[in-house]
């Protein structure tokens, strides 16, 4: 029978030979980084080593995390000021405590429509608008992990234009190249038509944005809920044993509502 001290050699070696190489790869910050919760280690393969080695950190995450969604443009105001002043926030507050997943869908109040081969695609604050969406979709599309596109994206949509597109991607050593090959390219407009897609199978359908959907559900008092207090809200309604970082962020909800004790 092999010994826990065994199994933890064997993961502690299958774990310091993870690839290191990649400097955007979040893995690559080690134990500390991987162990932080249990859809951390998972996701750099190190679920088994962390078990043995962070056993309370590990057991913090007993639900399953809520899934938050935003439908949203580039040039929209309230958008802005959401992913700005909440999202961005709470990405870096308590995203790495495991309880909530984000999903960004950059198209909003924008219309298609097929000419040959291409999609053609109208927004609501014109046509640089469009090329906004496609730059922060094929971010998206390129930077598939929060630790990647989160603080990109929040750095885009502090000043949305090309020239800032370009700057972020200098300042967060993003490779901008395959940005700018992506959303001056068929790829591009391809995922951009996936993204009015999705946006136009909203159920119900959406009348404004930013528009937010958590764990699949949208409704009004829910939006304002999020929309004002996006930390309170995911710290209210996960549904296991709330981090200690939720304690800071249910004394500071920034709005008291009358059904509320």
């Amino acid at each position: 029978m092999i010994s826990v001290a065994v199994k933890i050699f064997c993961l502690v070696a299958v774990a310091c030979a993870l690839p290191r190489h990649h400097e955007s790869n979040p893995c690559s910050q080690g134990a500390e980084y991987w162990c932080q919760n249990e859809k951390t280690a998972a996701e750099c393969g190190v679920l088994e080593f962390c078990k043995l080695t962070h056993s309370n950190e590990m057991a913090a995450t007993d639900a399953k995390p809520i899934q938050i969604d935003l439908y949203y443009e580039a040039f929209c105001g309230g958008c802005r000021k959401f992913i700005l002043e909440q999202l961005y926030p709470t990405y870096q507050k308590l995203y790495t405590t495991g309880i909530f997943k984000i999903n960004l869908y950059p198209y909003g109040n924008a219309h298609e429509s097929q000419k040959g081969d291409k999609w053609v695609f109208d927004c609501q604050h014109g046509e640089e608008e469009c090329q906004m969406n496609l730059i922060e979709t094929c971010a998206l599309h390129l930077l598939s992990h929060p630790d990647q596109f989160m603080p990109y994206i929040n750095c885009v949509e502090n000043k949305p234009s090309i020239a800032n597109a370009q700057k972020c991607a200098h300042d967060l050593k993003v490779d901008w190249e395959p940005i700018s090959k992506c959303f001056n390219g068929s790829e591009g407009n391809f995922l951009e038509h996936q993204v009015a897609q999705k946006t136009e199978a909203l159920v119900p359908k959406h009348t404004y944005v930013p528009w937010i959907v958590a764990d699949g559900h949208h409704d009004e008092t829910m939006q304002v809920y999020i929309q004002t207090g996006l930390q309170y809200w995911l710290c209210e309604h996960y549904k296991g044993t709330k981090p200690k970082e939720c304690d800071q962020a249910m004394k500071n909800e920034k709005i008291c509502y009358k059904d509320r004790v």
